[in-house]
This record gives C-alpha cells, sequence and structure tokens, in this order.
C-alpha cells in the first residue's frame, strides 16, 4: 500500500472511531408547555411531579386553583400553553365551563379532562365542552401518554373532537353566564350558593353589609333573573356547565 493510500485509510478510520465515540446528538421532541388547574393542591403537585418525572419534553408553566385564573391564562397569549389538564369537580367553576368558556374562544389551547371519578361521569359531557380526552387522575402513565397524544393533535378516548374540531362546533355559543359577572360578584354568589346571609357573606368577603347587598343585586341583574333564589339555581346549575 502506498503511502498516500495509507495515509487515507488511516484518516477515514479516525474519522469512523470518532463518530462512534460522540454519535449525533438525537432529535429532541419539542417543547410542549402545560397548565394545571385543579381546587385540590396535592392533586396539583401530583400532576406536576408526574409530568416532571415521565415526561421531558413537557414544561408545567403555570398551576392554579381557580378556574377563572385558568381561564384567563389559556386565553392570553402571552401565558396560554400547549396542553391544559383541568380537573373536572371544582367547587368555585366546573371543569366543563372551564372548557367550554375556552374552547369557545380559542382551538389553539388542548384540554386534557382530569377526574378522580368514573370516566362515564364525565367523558360525554367533557367530549360536549370541548376537551380532547379525559383521563383518570391517578394513574401516571395513561396521563403522559394522553398529553402526548393531544399535543399531537389527535385525541384521547372515544367520541372526542380535535380543538379545532370543537372549536368550530362551540364558536358561535354564548360565553358561560358566570363570565358575565365580576371576580367579586361571582365570590358573592359563589358564597350566596352555600346559603350564608349578606352579613356573612360580608364578612367572609371583608367588606361593609351594604357593599356585599350591592355585588349580589348586580349579580342577580346579570343573570337576568329578579330574585336571590333564581340567581341561586341558575348559578349553580350554570356551574356544571347546564
Amino acid at each position: 500500500m502506498s503511502g498516500k493510500n495509507q495515509h487515507q485509510l488511516s484518516s477515514q478510520v479516525a474519522a469512523e472511531n470518532n463518530m462512534q465515540s460522540n454519535p449525533q446528538p438525537q432529535a429532541m421532541r419539542p417543547i410542549v408547555t402545560i397548565g394545571l388547574v385543579d381546587n385540590d393542591a396535592f392533586s396539583l403537585a401530583f400532576l406536576e411531579r408526574s409530568i416532571s418525572e415521565l415526561m421531558p419534553e413537557a414544561r408545567v408553566i403555570w398551576k392554579t386553583t381557580s378556574g377563572r385564573d385558568a381561564v384567563a391564562r389559556c386565553l392570553d397569549p402571552r401565558q396560554s400553553p400547549n396542553v391544559l389538564l383541568s380537573d373536572m369537580s371544582m367547587d368555585e367553576l366546573s371543569g366543563l365551563v372551564v372548557c367550554k368558556t375556552i374552547r369557545i374562544k380559542t382551538a389553539r389551547v388542548k384540554i386534557l379532562a382530569v377526574t378522580s371519578f368514573s370516566l362515564a361521569v364525565y367523558s360525554s359531557k367533557a367530549a360536549e365542552a370541548g376537551a380532547q380526552g379525559i383521563v383518570p387522575k391517578s394513574v401516571e402513565t395513561p396521563i403522559i401518554e394522553a398529553i402526548r397524544t393531544i399535543a399531537a393533535g389527535g385525541t384521547w378516548g372515544e367520541g372526542f373532537e380535535t380543538a379545532a374540531q370543537a372549536h368550530a362546533r362551540l364558536s358561535s355559543h354564548r360565553m358561560p353566564r358566570q363570565f358575565l359577572l365580576s371576580d367579586r360578584e361571582a365570590e358573592a354568589m359563589n358564597l350566596c350558593s352555600r346559603g350564608l346571609s349578606t352579613e356573612q357573606i360580608a364578612a367572609e368577603m371583608q367588606v361593609n353589609t351594604s357593599t356585599a347587598k350591592t355585588y349580589l343585586t348586580r349579580a342577580i341583574h346579570k343573570l337576568g333573573v329578579t330574585s336571590r333564589g333564581a340567581a341561586v339555581a341558575l348559578w349553580t346549575g350554570a356551574s356544571e356547565g347546564e
């Protein structure tokens, strides 16, 4: 073998050895941003930990115990995640109302419903409200698989639509009644729905009685009824997405 050929062979072997010792990095999955809403702080911690440990390509960008806060964040382009995980049973605002409100306004955020109840309790209602799937809250693996599927534009479970399909169906719907009210009016109605008197509502809200009464009067007017009892009936029904 000539010196020239021997030099070329040595260079080729060295290059191959270098490639083997320094393999090319594998393509990383794009980062999936996630928002979490659940009125149970322990559930929020469980979901965040599960995602952190089992889904390295994901990042939880915020978590909240307030359905109204989750809706506001999802509708803010600066804070909206790729995927929202929403508990279905929350005190202030049900997951169904959260889903429907977001889906009326946008297809940008995909929604995965989570529940500690049987999936049969909420599956069809979650699909109707615009979610892309539903999973049990306490089982890690299906949650991660569902997030990946939904983030990629798919659905998880029978009867669910993509975000674009659900938005097209719901975009002409009216916003849920809860969003006609200010935060303080909604807070007053939540307390009223628990059977509290005007004086007790004022104490809970740390305002005087006349201010609490004003919040309730405005809420009753915005809900289109004439009595506190009718407002409570309407409010509690709307809280379940009816």
